[in-house]
């Protein structure tokens, strides 16, 4: 996305784990009941499972990746290389092109081979005897800026049309939630097959419905044209809020389910409808998305070595809610009578504070983010915008002062805010908005960009060779035990490392004298799980990341 959030210091592991478990459990976690019990509690339990699991994975390659970008970062900085231009910091003119005039530049990033980068190669190497690859996940590393130093330019035009097709869906999804819980309060729905029923002498359903999407634009759109930061406080109380809506719901349903006005578990297990699974693939995508802000949170954990930890204990905690959360409201209620928005399922409760508490819960924390989405989107256009024209610098999406920058920033915005109340106004399907947003950004988000990320810093060897190096890697993570794969970047001779002439396997010496390891290997630095590393090399073999931004520094 264009623009990183606000700086929020530093925190434990276990803050790391509430904020991770709080970003997957937003929205989406409202309408999994619904496309849950649809498709049956058995292929449920199964895709629920399988999808959380492919979730995981794909989280752990920006994990991967952000420590890939960082060490390459890193490293051209101690060769004296802006890696973001690839400019050089110290003057070449001096140098003499007949040494080592054979060389191939393979160490500056972002730049192709050139006359005066071989000679700065050159003179580095000569200087600096200690250059090594370094990785952490200490810098905050946000998607955008990876995807910048990564891709080429229709990478990265299809990254942001990725985003911004995304962000519309979000919108959109909110623009329906918000007002349909609204209309469900004021006019409550007669029976579970009613599709439009009469409110008042001069409203309909409908016609409340799409009133209250007008209100909802207007009301909250202004936000869209200026600047609107999270504070600490929201986020405290929407996480207090969507943990009570979420708890009670599953207590209410397992009260209903004691007092016998649920479903017998015979008829839940029978019941199976395999051909919405389709649907039910898109809700779990968009679900358990959270890769897009995944290096914003990790970042500033203190204990770098729980990182792993962290991350499947959250996606673990998220699995453990939605599972029962589906299962009580499958065992509550019939698949026909489960709204969309799982909240509304509430309003008729006899405990009349809760149903209002629950129906409004939507319409509080959801209208919270709805400009903060909004103004992401607008950036992103923007930035879309000037990288689509290849006569503008790359990254220079300034906004332009003056009366035409005021106007163009508010087209923007009005780019950004007009087309999700367009869909709102003419449906109120929040599920298959779910399903279509999961299904197709989500997708694109959570494996296209975060694998061809993971391609593009680790995308070299065979992938057999690969295949057996991750599964070594994965045995030395278990038994604690350094391993250096073949698949990782490995320095050539004479930049911080001496060739063990000893040794026939291609192991690289290490800095320290008669050891025989010279980096400190990804999986013991960020103790990455092996199932991400397994998935990693496995997927690495379906293709490859076409990109110019060739990070040299990566080759052996």
């Amino acid at each position: 996305m264009a623009g990183g959030g606000p700086s929020i210091g530093s925190y434990s592991p276990l803050t790391g784990f509430v904020f991770i478990f709080n970003l997957i459990v937003g929205a989406g976690a409202l309408t999994i009941p619904h496309a849950f019990a649809n498709v049956g509690l058995i292929y449920g339990c199964i895709a629920l499972s399988i999808l959380a699991s492919v979730s995981y994975v794909t989280a752990t390659f920006m994990i991967e990746a952000i420590a890939g970008v960082n060490a390459l970062k890193r490293r051209a900085r101690e060769l004296g290389v802006d890696a973001a231009n690839g400019d050089e910091k110290q003057p070449v003119d001096e140098l003499s092109d007949s040494d080592d005039g054979d060389a191939q530049t393979e160490f500056v990033p972002l730049m192709v081979a050139n006359q005066k980068h071989d000679a700065l190669e050159r003179k580095l190497r000569a200087k600096n005897t200690d250059v090594r690859f370094h990785f952490d996940l200490s810098k905050k590393m946000e998607l955008a800026e990876m995807a910048e130093l990564l891709f080429n330019h229709r990478g990265i035009i299809a990254f942001y049309t990725c985003i911004t097709v995304y962000l519309y869906g979000d919108l959109a999804i909110y623009a329906v939630a918000v007002p349909k819980s609204l209309r469900e309060i004021i006019c409550p729905r007669p029976s579970a097959d009613a599709v439009v029923w009469e409110c008042s002498d001069k409203f309909n359903s409908s016609d409340l419905y799409r009133l209250f999407v007008v209100l909802f634009g207007l009301l909250l759109g202004p936000f869209t044209f200026g600047h609107v930061h999270k504070t600490r406080t929201l986020q405290l109380v929407s996480t207090v809020i969507r943990h009570a809506s979420f708890g009670l719901m599953i207590v209410l349903a397992i009260i209903g389910i004691s007092r016998g006005h649920g479903r017998s578990v015979a008829d839940v297990v029978s019941y199976e409808k395999p051909a919405n699974i389709a649907t039910f693939f898109g809700v779990c995508i968009y679900s358990f998305m959270c890769h897009h802000s995944v290096p914003g949170l990790v970042a500033p954990i203190t204990d770098k070595s729980k990182v792993g930890m962290v991350l499947a204990s959250a996606f673990m905690a998220v699995l453990s809610v939605y599972f029962v959360l589906c299962a009580s409201a499958t065992f509550r209620f019939q698949p026909e009578d489960i709204e969309d928005v799982y909240t509304l399922n509430f309003k008729n409760y006899p405990v009349q504070a809760f149903g209002y508490f629950l129906s409004l819960f939507p319409v509080f924390t959801l209208s919270a983010s709805f400009p903060l989405i909004c103004i992401t989107l607008r950036e992103n256009i923007r930035y879309l915008a000037s990288s689509m024209n290849e006569s503008a610098p790359l990254g220079d999406a300034t906004p332009s002062r003056g009366l035409y920058g005021f106007l163009e920033t508010n087209m923007y915005a009005l780019v950004a805010l007009l087309p999700p109340l367009v869909v709102a106004f003419f449906t109120e399907d929040v599920s298959m908005l779910v399903g279509f947003t999961g299904a197709y950004a989500g997708l694109g988000i959570q494996v296209g960009v975060a694998l061809n990320l993971w391609l593009c810093v680790f995308s070299q060897g065979n992938t057999y060779s690969q295949l057996r190096d991750v599964l070594v890697c994965f045995v030395a993570v278990a038994v604690d035990r350094p391993y250096v794969p073949r698949f990782l970047p490995a320095p050539s001779p004479g930049v911080g490392v001496e060739a063990d002439a000893s040794d026939g396997s291609g192991r690289h010496a290490s800095r320290y004298s008669g050891s025989t390891r010279q980096q400190e290997p990804l999986c013991e630095s960020i103790r990455a799980p092996g199932v991400a590393l397994f998935g990693a090399s496995v997927l690495g073999g379906l293709g490859r990341a076409d990109h110019d931004h060739a990070w040299h520094a990566l080759k052996p």
